[in-house]
């Protein structure tokens, strides 16, 4: 199988075909982002699921509920993937976010807002 058969090219990030599309991709693009939103922007591999487990318990004040109940890619998800335009748009805020992308690809939005941003990333000296 091709890699144009399980991936698609976007400024030149293979993003996989199953959690991707054309249409998520201009979701994210034509994003509104909120004042409010706070995102985690993590490089891969270096504690994208500890952040979409920690950022709902900072923002609910310590609840468990939302952890407890709601699957983390629905209640912290990725703002480049399929599911997000199912999700966002109906998320009460704040909103917590997710994304591999980086800074420069942002939606324009973004730049216009006063949304936080925790980037995360790894030591490269413990591979």
């Amino acid at each position: 199988m091709a890699n144009s058969d399980l991936y698609l090219d976007y400024h030149g990030f293979m993003l996989p075909k199953a959690s991707h599309s054309e249409e998520s991709l201009r979701y994210f693009e034509n994003f509104q982002v909120k004042d409010d939103d706070v995102f985690a922007v993590t490089y891969p591999k270096s504690g994208t699921t500890w952040m979409q487990e920690i950022l709902p318990l900072l923002l609910n004040g310590g609840d468990l509920t939302p952890v407890e109940t709601i699957p983390n890619w629905d209640r912290v998800p990725w703002l480049e993937e399929i599911r997000a335009a199912l999700v966002l748009d109906k998320a009460p805020s704040p909103r917590a976010i997710v994304s591999h992308i980086q800074y420069h690809l942002m939606p324009p939005s973004f730049f216009k807002s006063k949304a936080k941003v925790i980037y995360v990333t790894r030591n490269p000296k413990m591979l």
